[in-house]
């Protein structure tokens, strides 16, 4: 079998894609998850609290909690905060070039297993500029999904150099399982990697199915046994970390995000396989793109719904075809088994995650897709100089129109208030995108814009604590009290424990002049939340308006959970002042300095 090698002319072209197509993106702002995860994400900011960044869950917080371990990619997003601070334009920048380094990597992969140069090349070409690639790429999290590309990409190279034997082999191989154990730290689907190393071990080898099969175990067993080593030694991490090695025991899947988590593991398989079919159809025609498709944008199949029996037999179908046409080094069977390989730790299929649908998931799946439509294009040519030109035309034309809407839709994560108004357009039946748009709005001063939206967020959700939070702070904003208690009061039958819930419940109390029930409401509040510092120095305020003699230890508490708060260090000496049992009136600085977000 004949191996080309990645032209420098060719890498030229697949990187050019990449920028031109991406470049418009760069001067984005920090939207949705950036702002947790790298711009307000202490962890990041200095060297010495980079054991933070490996003893916490991603999104921070205490051992024991949490659905997500990824160090490797918080450790990429902190050397880059050392070297130039909070500017988004360099995150932009790096998460372009690994854009650029994952589709080299996969020519070279194509090219490597024998893929014509034609098809390689062509299917790497759709791959750099395909839209379904914007949300991973110009999101500065969805680095997340482009690093781990780039190390599956690499370790399934490593790897297969090391099955080809040699002078290094060994060197190979410790460096293929270094970069699979890199992987699985900055994304929980590179555990795959052994499957599509075994996939292209197959697709490569001579004989029948069963002979290919049996080569590509033999050829490949050291790597399976070593990185399974691997991958036990990652969940053993992720166990300390979390309380589990999927996710924490006391953390659970909010239907919310992914409304297949409460379903039967029958039901959530068959849904989860009609949503493969969703995602292929984006990638074949990626007109109508979306960063949200959490409750109910995607309504859930039922048993008497032909789909819900028909879309896991086909999928079956297509995956025992594919597995078939293996003998016959089918360049569509490889493309297909790739992408459901690739896609199915995030699929909900094998368990529930926490998403249902998610474009930038198909980032390295969609590889496999990039593989069928390049070979479908070019045709069956060994070389460039046998495709006609009707052919390199069409692929021209498609890698033009793909990259053109790859470059408008960059603009949507220019800001929030950009992202979320797109996602209202696109999936106008979600109450999460409905309420990241209220957040956006409220920021941006439109307050009764906002409280619609909440309200819409509710309508569709109607256990969604947030929205109901959210319409509440909106509807106490514009005078309402009555109706921004009876919000809060829903939020918290919603979610009993819920923080935000009985902080905006007491502040409304006060303002109705109810400081008993504003004492009642903060009281049941640090019962269920006691580190909550909100509710802490707020008890501390109505406490001293009442004169009352608790309020000595009120404060008390509130400074040992935040002895640095200006707020807290200011009431206090104010109360001290006037005297031990003497009132402190509440002012609306300290209101406002003390406010949660929702």
């Amino acid at each position: 079998m004949s191996v080309a090698r990645l032209r420098p002319s060719w890498a030229l072209l697949l990187a050019g894609a990449c920028v031109l197509c991406y470049a418009n993106g760069l001067t984005g702002d920090f939207t949705y998850d950036d702002k947790a995860i790298v711009r307000d994400n202490f962890r990041i900011r200095s060297i010495s609290r980079v054991g933070d960044i490996f003893t916490t869950q991603y999104f921070g917080g205490p051992r024991g909690t949490g659905t997500a371990y990824r160090p490797i990619l918080l450790l990429s997003f902190a050397v880059q905060w050392w070297i130039h601070g909070p500017a988004p334009v360099p995150f932009h920048v790096v998460n372009v070039l690994l854009h650029v380094a994952a589709t080299l990597l996969l020519a070279r992969l194509f090219l490597r297993v024998g893929i014509p140069p034609p098809s390689a090349v062509g299917a790497a070409l759709i791959f750099a500029v395909h839209p379904l690639h914007v949300e991973a790429v110009t999101s500065i999290v969805g680095r997340g999904e482009t690093l781990a590309a780039v190390l599956a990409l690499s370790c399934i190279l490593l790897a297969l150099r090391w099955a080809d034997g040699g002078r290094r082999r060994g060197r190979a191989l410790a460096a293929s399982l270094f970069a699979y154990l890199l992987a699985n730290l900055t994304k929980e689907s590179a555990a795959v990697v052994p499957a599509l190393v075994f996939l292209f071990l197959a697709w490569s080898a001579e004989g029948g199915l069963g002979a290919r099969l049996r080569a590509a175990w033999r050829r490949g067993l050291p790597f399976y046994g070593a990185s399974a080593i691997v991958l036990v030694g990652v969940f053993a991490l992720r166990a300390a970390i979390l309380g589990g090695a999927l996710r924490s025991k006391n953390t659970g899947i909010f239907q919310l995000e992914n409304p297949l988590a409460p379903l039967s593991p029958v039901a959530r398989a068959a849904n989860a396989s009609a949503i493969f079919f969703r995602y292929l159809g984006r990638l074949v025609l990626p007109v109508r793109l979306s960063a949200d498709e959490s409750a109910w944008s995607l309504l859930v199949l039922t048993p008497h719904q032909l789909l819900f029996l028909a879309a896991p037999a086909l999928l079956a179908a297509l995956c025992a075809a594919a597995v078939w046409r293996l003998r016959d080094r089918s360049v569509a069977a490889v493309g297909l088994l790739f992408f459901v390989l690739a896609a199915l730790p995030a699929s909900n299929i094998l368990f529930p995650t926490g998403t249902i649908f998610a474009e930038r998931l198909m980032y390295l799946p969609s590889a496999g897709f990039c593989l069928i439509a390049g070979a479908a294009v070019v045709g069956a040519a060994g070389r460039f100089a046998e495709v006609p030109l009707s052919r390199l035309s069409a692929l021209t034309a498609l890698a033009i129109a793909l990259g053109a809407r790859a470059v408008i839709r960059n603009t949507i994560w220019d800001s929030d208030l950009a992202l979320f108004a797109n996602l209202v357009r696109e999936s106008p039946a979600s109450a999460k995108a409905h309420y990241d748009y209220a957040y956006a709005s409220a920021e941006t001063g439109e307050t009764r814009k906002a409280l619609e939206h909440y309200a819409r967020a509710t309508e569709i959700f109607p256990r969604y604590w947030d929205a109901w939070a959210g319409q509440g702070r909106m509807r106490r904003a514009l005078g309402d009290l009555e109706g921004a208690e009876e919000d809060y009061a829903q939020a918290l039958r919603c979610n009993p424990t819920y923080e935000n819930g009985f902080f905006g419940l007491g502040l409304v109390r006060e303002e109705r002049g109810d400081t008993a029930g504003a004492e009642e409401a903060y009281r049941k509040g640090i019962a269920s939340n006691p580190k909550s510092f909100p509710l802490a120095y707020r008890l501390a305020i109505v406490l001293s308006v009442q004169g009352r003699p608790q309020a000595r230890h009120a404060w008390h508490r509130a400074l040992a959970l935040a002895p640095d708060s200006k707020a807290a260090q200011r009431g206090y000496a104010e109360w001290l002042a006037r005297s031990k049992e003497s009132q402190v009136p509440s002012s609306k600085s300290q209101v406002e300095d003390s406010r949660p977000g929702t």
